[in-house]
């Protein structure tokens, strides 16, 4: 199987989604380097489901040719000023690492942010050996 879901509700499922992450990594030649830059990333973004979207949120991870792409969704209320969050302007009271989203973006080799009264979705990809 080469994805794995993981609903986000707990402490315990963001570790759960760095694990799966880090299994699937393994497969590929991704250095110490990005895979440091994964973890973080799918840190960050569960972290976002469990303080900003009431903890519901799904975690989905997929293992591609030569890289690793994952999904987070959320039904929260959606991110207000998206363009300040992404430019670094607004700071949350976020627990994570204070990255947030604009450090996800600079992280990831892709990412896409979709977002709405309705929820959020962000979907990032990481290409082994730096593509």
């Amino acid at each position: 199987m080469n994805f794995q879901v993981v609903n986000i509700s707990s402490e315990y499922d963001i570790y759960y989604a760095i694990s799966t992450v880090r299994h699937f990594m393994k497969q590929l030649p991704f250095s110490e380097s990005d895979q440091q830059k994964v973890f973080v990333s799918v840190s960050e973004l569960t972290r976002n489901v469990l303080d900003h979207a009431y903890s519901k949120g799904n975690f989905y991870c997929e293992l591609m040719d030569e890289g690793i792409r994952f999904t987070v969704t959320d039904r929260g209320p959606g991110i207000v000023n998206l363009d300040e969050v992404l430019n670094g302007k607004r700071k949350s009271s976020s627990r994570g690492l204070g990255l947030g989203l604009s450090g996800v973006m600079r992280l990831m080799d892709e990412c896409w942010i979709e977002t709405s009264t309705r929820g959020t979705k962000v979907v990032a990809i990481k290409w082994a050996g730096n593509k």
